[in-house]
């Protein structure tokens, strides 16, 4: 790999570790009123103190650890010490997820003590529902049929490796170490060819199945204020499936096309996956943000009027505070409650069906993948 391609791609990764710590450190920051810590909470209860003070103690620690994680291995990057770099990016972006998921079992067990201290207890379960789909005006995610514009995208990764067939050398680079070394090739075949097109639809369809799980999921609203939580989520869903069709769009084409112009010999190989490594990091960067401005479930969009009642409690339903588990919600998919985007309700048969065809998917896929390069 060349110097500079390098240096590129490992800064990148390690970009990974401050991204991952960054998204968890304000996850209970941006959570729903009505919510703390995966615990139903009147809406006031944000500026409960107990309540604060572990808000704050979260993010400190997540926020620490990331600092050191990140530090650590920028260190040992400028030191050229390639194997620990890889090694620290894989524990540098687990290690905040597992400290952030601990900390939340952790501290809800104490605001479950805050909240019996306080008497807070709903007299009786709130629900909104929408009636004849709302206004026209209303915001709401994008309709899935936009995903077509995979087809494009993919027509011209399989028109790039039409004619650059011809050209292309008789043995394909598809592995390299860090030392610029080629470790692993693949005799020219249409199969080879075609890795970077069946890449592109099986990426093209993880988004498509992403955007329709937004589609089927129940809407994040909150009964206190049940007009301006639903126009929230609704802006949330439009804002998270407009980046979701965007950035699919983007990786999609830029891992195919790159792979295939490397295949071909326009571009090296190094710099095909140093531009892949930075899109991915840009995008993770910008699904941040877009986290950190809308909110879960678009809590950040409007300052509503916080409840001092608690309307709703579905405590007993979440195990742990992670996994939604009800037997008499007939909904797959709802707003996770211990993060960002959406979770599955693991009581439902059909969940388990589609996890399970998901997983087969994939599998068949890396099959195929090493069937293709071998």
């Amino acid at each position: 790999m060349e110097s500079a391609d390098m240096q590129l791609v490992m800064f990148a990764l390690i970009a990974t570790i401050p991204l991952v710590g960054a998204m968890m450190a304000i996850t209970p920051l941006l959570q729903p009123n009505g919510q703390a810590f995966s615990v139903s909470v009147p809406e006031v209860a944000q500026s409960d103190p107990g309540i604060r003070v572990l808000k704050h103690r979260f993010v400190t620690i997540i926020a620490a650890l990331t600092a050191i994680l990140t530090l650590v291995a920028v260190v040992f990057c400028l030191m050229g010490s390639m194997k620990a770099v890889m090694a620290l990016v894989v524990a540098g972006s687990l290690a905040p997820l597992v400290a952030g998921y601990g900390l939340i079992v952790r501290y809800r067990r104490r605001v479950q003590a805050i909240k019996r201290e306080c008497g807070w207890q709903a007299e009786a379960q709130q629900r909104v529902a929408e009636i004849g789909e709302g206004a026209e005006d209303a915001p709401r995610a994008i309709s899935l049929a936009w995903n077509w514009l995979y087809a494009p995208v993919i027509l011209l990764t399989v028109g790039v490796a039409i004619a650059g067939y011809p050209v292309m050398p008789a043995q394909i680079p598809v592995h390299v170490d860090f030392s610029r070394a080629v470790t692993d090739v693949a005799a020219k075949s249409p199969a080879v060819a075609a890795f970077p097109i069946a890449l592109e639809l099986f990426l093209a369809g993880c988004f498509a199945f992403s955007h329709w799980t937004v589609l089927r999921s129940k809407k994040g609203t909150e009964p206190g204020n049940p007009a301006s939580s639903a126009w929230a989520y609704g802006m949330f869903a439009h804002a998270q499936t407009v980046f979701l069709l965007v950035g699919g769009l983007v990786i999609t084409a830029v891992c195919g096309l790159l792979i295939e112009l490397s295949m071909i010999g326009v571009l090296p190989i190094t710099g095909a996956v140093a531009a892949i490594v930075v899109v991915a990091m840009l995008i993770a960067a910008g699904d941040v943000i877009l986290n950190a401005v809308y909110g879960q479930s678009g809590s950040r969009v409007f300052r509503m009027q916080r409840s001092a009642a608690l309307l709703v409690d579905d405590d007993a339903y979440w195990k742990l505070g992670l996994f939604y588990y009800n037997p008499g919600d007939a909904s797959l998919f709802l707003p996770q409650r211990s993060g960002f985007g959406w979770t599955v309700n693991w009581a439902r048969p059909a969940v388990w069906a589609v996890m399970a065809g998901f997983v087969v998917a994939t599998a068949l896929f890396v099959v195929l993948c090493v069937v293709m390069v071998d």
